[in-house]
């Protein structure tokens, strides 16, 4: 599994910290398999095999994972990259939601997420039932 890549030049991405790093379903399963290429920015909002490249997959099934979906042509341009690399199949998931550790008290709510065994059926920041 691996994330898109942001292409504004961020390094530490909010995303490939969770997913890399904090989730242990993906921990172990994270590759940085994706890098923007220089000029990724100035093709906009536009699909193109140009705006990412990625490590060589030979048949490797990957799971991408972004984090905004408002035209789809980043996660479109990141999964044509990762077939050109042959990757075999390529699922996206599309996840909404960052959590800046700066924000009030998001931090502890982190800290707190970090001590807890992970679960599908739970929400690693309020893992109290939301019926």
């Amino acid at each position: 599994m691996t994330t898109v890549p942001s292409t504004s030049g961020r390094d530490a991405h909010p995303l490939r910290t969770m997913t890399a790093e904090m989730v242990g379903a993906t921990r172990d399963r994270y590759r940085d398999l994706l890098k923007p290429e220089p000029n990724a920015a100035a093709l906009g909002r536009t699909p193109s095999l140009d705006r990412y490249r990625s490590t060589a997959l030979w048949g490797e099934n990957v799971l991408l994972i972004d984090d905004t979906w408002t035209s789809g042509n980043h996660a479109q341009s990141a999964s044509a990259a990762l077939k050109a690399a042959g990757a075999g199949s390529v699922a996206i998931v599309v996840l909404g939601r960052h959590l800046n550790i700066s924000f009030g008290g998001t931090a502890t709510l982190v800290e707190q997420a970090k001590l807890r065994r992970f679960s599908w059926d739970a929400c690693g920041l309020r893992p109290w039932s939301h019926g």
